[in-house]
């Protein structure tokens, strides 16, 4: 099971922190209804607790009833995202399919690895042409 640590004083990055490592994801968090600073504190977001929340996290959600049900009972309103701080288009998904998708997509990359060429390597190739090209 997973658990999600809010604390007022948090900030807005180290909650995205938690998110990564548990969920792979990203996320936006808005004070009031604009978004909030990475250097804000959850308290300043909306966050009413005064001591330290440990929340364990239904993964059977989806994302859209997550996000509400943060925001109804911790009052800060957050919206989980991509990589690419894209917010997801899914909301239906559940939150285990983040998970598995994330796994899914580190296995693909381990069994078809990119090719691999640094800059260095290739200044390295430059410098001797009649070895020829090794890559």
């Amino acid at each position: 099971m997973k658990v999600l640590k809010l604390h007022p004083l948090m900030t807005i990055s180290l909650l995205q922190m938690q998110f990564q490592r548990l969920f792979f994801c990203n996320v936006a968090v808005y004070a009031r209804h604009s978004l909030a600073n990475a250097f804000d504190t959850l308290r300043e977001a909306g966050f009413e607790e005064e001591m330290l929340v440990e929340y364990p996290i239904d993964e059977t959600l989806s994302l859209r009833e997550f996000e509400e049900e943060v925001e109804e009972r911790f009052h800060f309103t957050l919206e989980l995202c991509n990589k690419d701080n894209k917010p997801f288009t899914n909301k239906s998904q559940h939150l285990f399919q983040l998970i598995s998708a994330a796994s899914e997509h580190s296995k693909r990359e381990l069994r078809n690895p990119q090719l691999d060429i640094s800059l260095d390597l290739l200044a390295n190739n430059r410098q001797s042409p009649q070895q020829g090209y090794s890559l």
